[in-house]
């Protein structure tokens, strides 16, 4: 019974439907000799069907996750500041200014590395959208609330984006005695994070800390093959991390 209750919520609340109609108007198209148009609804309905399911969108996004490890004893040990990397706020929501998801799951593993070794955390975001409140107040408050010393946190509040993220951190580290940082950020994120903070100058080393891990290495069930509306945000985060990868080794 629970197996027919997922089956028929997850169809009726999925794009499978849309999907079947595209090959089927499409299939018709060519049957009447309306090759183009038929062609182009098909390929809609199936790159919609790749694009939202699991098994496809997965199989990339773990790719991307598993470049690099979780980080070792060693490392997380001989790091002389964290850093956390802004993933977004929600403002002005029911609660006021409030991390995002993925944000979350970056202050926790911060949270959780602070306790286990005290050191300084580095928090770097700004106001990409021209919030009134930076990501890095609204994630310092969050630690602060966990029990993290407000004087043990620094805030970086001028970066928009990974790149200046990289810029103004870089700056801040080379102006002190700090040459070793963990870098903290969501799996998808660390590939294209190292590349930008990892620029071989200075003397400073960065050990990648990934957290937020969200895809799995291989379809398990009949459910991973449904369609979900869900997978849209997996495929933007994708589309997203290897255009900034591309755009940044081509631009620097």
């Amino acid at each position: 019974m629970f197996i027919l209750e997922k089956i028929i919520s997850l169809t009726l609340l999925s794009p499978l439907p849309f999907i079947l109609i595209f090959i089927y108007i499409g299939l018709k198209n060519i049957l009447n000799r309306r090759i183009k148009s038929g062609f182009l609804l098909i390929f809609i309905g199936v790159g919609t069907y790749l694009g939202t399911s699991d098994f496809f969108v997965d199989r990339f996004l773990f790719k991307l996750e598993s470049e690099y490890s979780t980080i070792s004893t060693v490392k997380l040990q001989e790091g002389d500041v964290y850093i956390l990397l802004g993933g977004g706020i929600v403002p002005n929501s029911a609660g006021g200014n409030v991390p995002s998801e993925g944000a979350n799951a970056r202050i926790i593993k911060t949270a959780q590395f602070y306790n286990k070794y005290p050191k300084k955390i580095y928090i770097s975001g700004g106001s990409p959208l021209q919030n009134k409140e930076s990501e890095s107040s609204v994630y310092k408050r969050e630690l602060v609330a966990l029990g993290i010393p407000s004087e043990n946190i620094v805030i970086e509040e001028k970066s928009r984006n990974t790149r200046e993220n990289a810029l103004y951190i870089r700056k801040m580290m080379e102006g002190s005695k700090e040459k070793k940082a963990v870098l903290i950020t969501s799996a998808f994120h660390i590939p294209r994070s190292v590349k930008t903070f990892d620029d071989g100058e200075g003397g400073l080393i960065f050990y990648p800390a990934p957290c937020d891990f969200m895809a799995k290495k291989e379809a398990e069930n009949f459910f991973d093959y449904i369609p979900e509306y869900t997978n849209f945000k997996k495929l933007g985060i994708l589309l997203k991390e290897y255009i900034g990868m591309l755009y940044y080794r081509i631009r620097y």
